[in-house]
């Protein structure tokens, strides 16, 4: 997964950037939960970026109690924004590591959500284990926690295959996670050994991007130019919307629509309860 670094300097075009994936998967873990979110609720968006998690919340109960949370500042700004054009009431926000969320106490919230904020750092492989500690030691007795893993992002190959048309001679970028973080035993492992013990239920699910069109999956794809196509020369650059409709739309997921174009993703949840 990409680093806070990569998500704070393109937090202005994370939701154009995800074309509804990660919303995707966010709106069918919610209807998982096994303690429904109420009025009376009081849940941690973690890792939040831009609000993805808490807007399909807030929509269900307005006055619903949230904590967003993100190592990124840039994705908090844009949080803000969304928070006050949304009119959201009883919001607030942390700068906070999912591997430490040491500004806030034990026992605190109802619901723990983690879409696709459970590994930010395939650097520290310690990480993911250390988040799921986190999330249970915040998570008040009876609490739930619900986290999201990529098992199938189909975008990819059509990015990497871009890469070697333009730069055959050179290997393209890829996401560097371990091959077990994409795997529904491992995530049921981290929660395990995180403290849920046997109390861990795992679903795998389908999502995936959607846009009104293919010209604006291709526009929404180039904003992965900085991580894909890094040091690309201007002509490169120019070259990369023809060459990615040309791969997209021949990789397989896609497909097309009444209403536009789409991408299908797979995902695995993980659905927690705190004894």
């Amino acid at each position: 997964m990409a680093s806070h670094t990569f998500h704070n300097t393109h937090a202005n075009k994370y939701d154009r950037m995800t074309s509804g994936g990660s919303l995707s998967i966010a709106k069918q873990a919610i209807t998982m939960l096994p303690v429904p979110v109420t009025e009376s609720s009081y849940v941690l968006d973690n890792a939040c970026g831009t609000g993805i998690v808490s807007e399909v919340l807030k929509a269900q109960c307005p006055s619903l109690r949230i904590i967003g949370a993100d190592l990124a500042p840039g994705m908090l700004e844009i949080y803000q924004s969304k928070s006050k054009q949304y009119g959201w009431e009883n919001v607030d926000t942390k700068v906070q590591d999912v591997r430490d969320l040491n500004r806030i106490p034990d026992e605190t919230f109802t619901h723990v959500i983690t879409n696709f904020g459970f590994a930010p750092n395939v650097d520290d492989l310690t990480g993911p284990g250390r988040a799921a500690k986190e999330m249970y030691r915040v998570l008040k007795p009876g609490g739930v926690a619900i986290v999201t893993t990529w098992y199938q992002r189909n975008f990819e190959k059509a990015l990497e295959a871009t890469s070697k048309t333009i730069h055959p001679n050179e290997e393209p970028f890829t996401w560097k996670a371990p091959a077990e973080w994409g795997k529904g035993w491992w995530l049921m492992k981290m929660l395990d050994e995180g403290g849920f013990d046997a109390k861990v239920d795992i679903k795998l699910v389908e999502g995936g991007m959607q846009t009104a069109s293919l010209d604006e999956l291709v526009e929404n794809l180039m904003f992965f130019k900085d991580m894909f196509f890094k040091d690309y020369n201007e002509e490169e650059v120019k070259r990369l919307p023809e060459v990615i409709r040309k791969e997209i739309s021949s990789s397989p997921g896609y497909y097309e629509h009444e209403n536009g174009v789409g991408v299908k993703m797979i995902a695995w949840i993980g659905i927690a309860v705190k004894k």
